[in-house]
This record gives C-alpha cells, structure tokens and sequence, in this order.
C-alpha cells in the first residue's frame, strides 16, 4: 500500500487528492470509522481471501486502479452511462471504455441496455462483497492519511 500512495503522489497530485476525497466522502456516507482495523473488519464480516485480492489488485496493483476506483464510487451513488462517467470524472471517454470492460470483465459492475446508452451498476457480485470493498478503502485511506 505505501508503493501505491508514493506512485499516486508522484504521478498527479490532483487525482491524489480528487481519490483521497472521495475515499473519505465514501466512508463518511457510509458511516465506517478509519480506526476500525482490517483484521476486526475480517474477523467481524468474514471476507473472502480471493474477493479481496482481486480488488486489491483491481484497485491498488495496477495503474489504472485509481481511476477504476473512481468510476467504482460514482456508481456506488448511480447508475450512470459511459459519457456520464467520462463528464464526471474529467477522462476521456475511450478511457472510460477501457475501464469499464475491466470492471465487467471481472463482475464489478453490470450493464443494463445496449450500446451508448448503456446505464452501469454495481454488480451484485461486489454488493454480496461490499465488506471485502469497505476493507480495501478502509486501507487506502489509512496509507493517504500517513
């Protein structure tokens, strides 16, 4: 984690801070307390290993893993289409794309109609999971904060 906080600093320090926001914007809406210690958070929830490697891989082991973090948080308030993403987070479009078949590909989001007005969803692969995504925040927020 202290890798993906010194590459994230390094490279732009705009979407450090855009990532750190809506990390804490996240947690806050969703009333989980950054003291809360992973291995309480495993012991309480019981996550399953292999969820949480694939997106602590998804989101922290890649370079794009910030960004598919970001697309993540949005549509964890609404659903929203590709060209609603790329508005709201400032990316071009085909970024997007590539971002979202990412997150398809592994059952992280769903799709819903055809085309360009395809809305996306949270899948509900990651609903059943939300405590193994709640602990990978959880930890990028506790490694910013250092």
């Amino acid at each position: 984690m202290k890798n993906f906080t010194i590459q994230l600093q390094r490279k732009n320090s705009s979407l450090y801070q855009d990532l750190k926001k809506l990390c804490a914007e996240y947690l806050s809406k969703n009333n989980l307390k950054i003291e809360l210690e992973s291995e309480q958070l495993a012991k309480k929830y019981k996550v399953d290993k292999y969820t949480k490697r694939l997106l602590s891989y998804l989101f922290t082991g890649t370079r794009g893993g910030p960004n598919r973090l970001r697309v993540v948080l949005l549509l964890v308030e609404e659903p929203l289409n590709t060209h609603q993403l790329a508005l709201k987070l400032g990316l071009d479009y085909k970024a997007i794309q590539h971002h979202i078949r990412t997150l398809e590909r592994d059952n992280i989001i769903s799709r819903t109609g055809e085309k360009y007005g395809a809305v996306f969803r949270l899948s509900t692969f990651l609903e059943v999971n939300i405590e193994a995504f709640n602990e990978i925040i959880l930890k990028i927020t506790e490694s910013t904060n250092r």
